[in-house]
């Protein structure tokens, strides 16, 4: 209603005007009670402001007292963000408050001790500024958080190795390697041009090995 009256002021409306269009900004059970009305049963728009709230009365609201602010607690399970918008909620269902009230209860109704130990430094001046710090603290705790979890999902380096992989042995150098391979090596890598001298003479030495069976 009031808001109805407002707007058809601006517009400069006659009394009649705002009798008459005040039924299109109806719906439902108000409409009905509207085209009940009988014929010049209204003679002026604050009557049909008076008819209309006897009317519907019983419907309205009603507004807390602003005491009930210093109620309204921070659950213990409940986050920063969500107590200060359940607190701005509940204050709209309340009448007569100011800033200075609503920054008091907020404030009385802390739950969260790093928070309030923070702004116990340099206590906000108005609502607007305590809103702006908590959303700075939460911002802060949801990037901390996100930076933790991170850490925690990304690989170390020394993760165990699955049981049906076989580990691998280390690669063998080059005094590591078999005789026979180091006989071939020796081969590839041509003939020598000096030798050591005979201690006997060279058919003693095939005699001594013919029976070994180790010439061809």
């Amino acid at each position: 209603m009031e808001a109805y009256r407002s707007w058809m002021q601006i517009q400069t409306a006659t009394d009649a005007m705002m009798c008459r269009g005040f039924s299109i900004t109806l719906t439902g059970s108000a409409w009905c009670w509207y085209h009940q009305l009988k014929p010049n049963s209204i003679g002026s728009f604050v009557e049909l402001s008076r008819s209309f709230l006897t009317q519907f009365i019983s419907g309205k609201k009603s507004r807390k007292p602003n005491t009930h602010l210093f109620t309204i607690k921070q659950e213990l399970k409940e986050s920063l963000k969500d107590y200060i918008a359940r607190f701005n909620e509940k204050a709209l269902q309340v009448e007569g408050y100011d800033d200075k009230m609503m920054l008091s209860a907020m404030f009385s109704g802390l739950k969260e001790k790093k928070f309030a130990f923070s702004i116990g430094k340099n206590p906000p001046k108005t609502l607007a500024e305590l809103i702006t710090k908590a959303q700075k603290y939460t911002n802060d705790n949801e990037f901390s958080n996100a930076r933790k979890n991170v850490q925690v999902t990304e690989p170390t380096g020394k993760e165990k190795r699955p049981r049906n992989e076989e580990p691998q042995m280390p690669s063998k150098g080059p005094d590591d390697r078999a005789p026979h391979d180091r006989h071939l090596r020796r081969k590839s890598e041509g003939k020598f041009h000096s030798y050591t001298p005979l201690n006997t003479s060279t058919e003693h030495i095939l005699l001594d090995i013919r029976g070994h069976k180790l010439l061809n």
